[in-house]
């Protein structure tokens, strides 16, 4: 093929040719440095040779974390920045810290593990064009892949803490739960469970129809138990948005295997779209919820079950991203 270009290009009348019919020697030392031809051969030969056609800039240093700064705002500003208190954000330092991934061997130094909570922090702390990775280059100084890598490794690390910090009751602290709701008038509830939806500012890639939720946007449901003082007991997420809260409920090993997890008489309160179980107890549907005695029941029942809502509500206003999490899932 490229001995057929050649050939066709020699057999091309050239400008030296035209100048210079009776000196072969003029006409190639002509076509080599002054025709037109020669210009852009040689201009393709540069650009074929080269990369990048501008100089690429050099790429910043990622400076160290000013602790001395960041502990130095106010509370209300270190809050707002780090979305945690001081105290806070050292306990998930000492926590981390010497987690494997922020000591692997490689050709670049990490960032300071306190730079990278900081910015893992602050991302998952906002949501919208706040979460966008070129607003962490500027104000935190980093790269764009270092975002993600940070984000990352976080998130790993912070994981390893769920168990520790997220765990259900044991047998005296569900009787005393127990006790609470007695007062209530719902002795024996020892918690209390509900879904949300967690938005994807895109459509997934791959089965993207079914992460359509009723809210018609993309999103991913979670489900939430916390008992009486707004604490997480126990949650699961990562399915679709479009599957049901009693679908997804029934794949928790709270549904699977209750006798692990509650005594005789204990059971979760729940909304109407939850399954009657032994212990699950939702609200009475309609028509029986037209009868005047489950209707009291439904409002006994969803006063004391807005502390699940108000537990959601408190987690997503805390970290906004989970009010639109810019996630790429496939």
């Amino acid at each position: 093929m490229l001995d057929k270009l050649m050939f066709q290009r020699m057999a091309l009348c050239t400008e030296g040719k035209i100048l210079f019919p009776r000196s072969r020697k003029l006409q190639i030392l002509y076509n080599n440095l002054l025709s037109d031809r020669a210009l852009l051969e040689e201009l393709l030969g540069i650009i074929l040779n080269r990369r990048y056609l501008q100089p690429r800039p050099t790429p910043r240093n990622c400076d160290e974390l000013d602790l001395a700064k960041l502990f130095s705002m106010p509370k209300a500003d270190f809050r707002q920045s780090a979305r945690t208190t001081k105290l806070g954000f050292m306990q998930v330092l000492n926590e981390i810290c010497m987690h494997p991934v922020f000591h692997c061997r490689g050709i670049q130094p990490q960032l300071p593990v306190p730079h990278q909570l900081a910015l893992t922090l602050k991302r998952l702390g906002s949501n919208g064009n706040g979460a966008w990775v070129g607003i962490f280059l500027r104000n935190l100084n980093v790269g764009q892949g270092t975002v993600v890598k940070v984000t990352c490794c976080v998130l790993k690390a912070i994981l390893l803490l769920g168990r520790r910090y997220v765990s259900w009751p044991d047998a005296a602290r569900r009787a005393e739960i127990s006790k609470v709701m007695s007062d209530e008038g719902f002795p024996g509830c020892v918690g209390f469970v509900d879904g949300t939806t967690i938005p994807l500012f895109q459509r997934p890639g791959f089965d993207g129809e079914v992460f359509y939720d009723q809210k018609r946007c993309y999103s991913i449901n979670a489900q939430i138990i916390c008992d009486c003082d707004k604490y997480i007991t126990s949650f699961i997420t990562g399915w679709p948005g479009s599957c049901g809260d009693s679908r997804v409920y029934k794949r928790m090993q709270l549904h699977q295997n209750p006798s692990h997890f509650f005594d005789e008489g204990q059971y979760l309160l729940a909304d109407l779209a939850y399954e009657l179980t032994k212990t699950v107890i939702p609200a009475y549907k309609s028509p029986a919820s037209n009868i005047r005695l489950n209707l009291d029941f439904n409002y006994c029942l969803a006063k004391s079950r807005v502390q699940n809502k108000h537990t959601i509500g408190v987690l997503k206003a805390w970290w906004s991203s989970l009010q639109e999490m810019r996630l790429h899932l496939y």
